[in-house]
């Protein structure tokens, strides 16, 4: 369980490099989010499910204040190495996100990359309440979901990628179990070393699926408003295949 995030941590960045690449985008629009949904000026973010840093790092080289917060070390040791590279100042917290403590320190809270969908609907509601703890009055919780309707397996899907003399071979498949609404997420990782030896890792993750309407109705237990978005702009349309939360703490 988890080992994209343990035994691959190294070859995150490397497996999803083209998101990597999206991310400067993906902030723009969160950004935008800041500016025109909060109801407080954005200085301090805590980035949850961190990761190895992609986001974490891109908020602060735009100079917001960022603590990123992971369960896993192994992922945070590469976040910790990309940092000191660029010379950037951000604090990593090793933890889980259902037991934060923070006390109305946060002006926005962030959760990228569909880590949300890992929390089923009765955890969900642990998170949201830990969060809304931790931001401050007028402060926003933005977390990006996909539309997780398949319509049974989907794969699978084959390309590879190169990390220094290494080659990655990487096979990506999905089954959905609609009636409850989880998604299996299998990827077959091959790892080709320049002796031409070869080191497979296989990852078997249960994500939970949300829809829009339940993301919300779930949320507006903790926040004063909530709002959903399709990808990368403010609004909703019938069939957008990314939907991001927006959520708002009043006093």
């Amino acid at each position: 369980m988890h080992e994209l995030y343990t035994v691959l941590a190294e070859y995150y960045d490397t497996i999803y490099g083209e998101r990597v690449e999206r991310v400067k985008g993906e902030i723009d629009f969160v950004e935008e989010i800041f500016r025109e949904d909060a109801e407080r000026e954005i200085k301090r973010v805590l980035d949850l499910a961190c990761g190895t840093g992609v986001p974490t790092l891109e908020l602060a080289m735009r100079g917001y204040e960022v603590v990123g917060l992971d369960l896993h070390e192994e992922m945070l040791t590469v976040a910790k190495e990309k940092a000191k590279v660029r010379g950037l100042n951000v604090r990593f917290i090793q933890g889980d996100a259902l037991d934060i403590n923070f006390e109305n320190e946060f002006d926005a809270v962030t959760m990228f990359f569909s880590s949300i969908t890992y929390f089923n609907d009765s955890v969900i509601q642990q998170l949201f309440n830990s969060v809304k703890s931790a931001l401050r009055p007028g402060g926003v919780f933005v977390a990006d979901f996909p539309c997780g309707f398949y319509g049974g397996s989907n794969g699978p899907t084959v390309w590879d990628e190169k990390k220094g003399d290494e080659r990655l071979i990487i096979t990506d498949w999905r089954e959905v179990e609609p009636a409850f609404q989880k998604l299996h997420f299998k990827r077959l990782v091959q790892i080709i070393k320049p002796d031409r030896s070869i080191r497979a890792v296989f990852v078997d993750d249960e994500l939970n699926i949300y829809t829009p309407r339940e993301m919300r109705l779930l949320a507006e237990k903790y926040f004063s408003e909530v709002r959903i978005y399709g990808n990368m702009h403010r609004g909703l349309k019938p069939k957008e295949g990314r939907y991001w939360l927006v959520a708002i703490k009043r006093p």
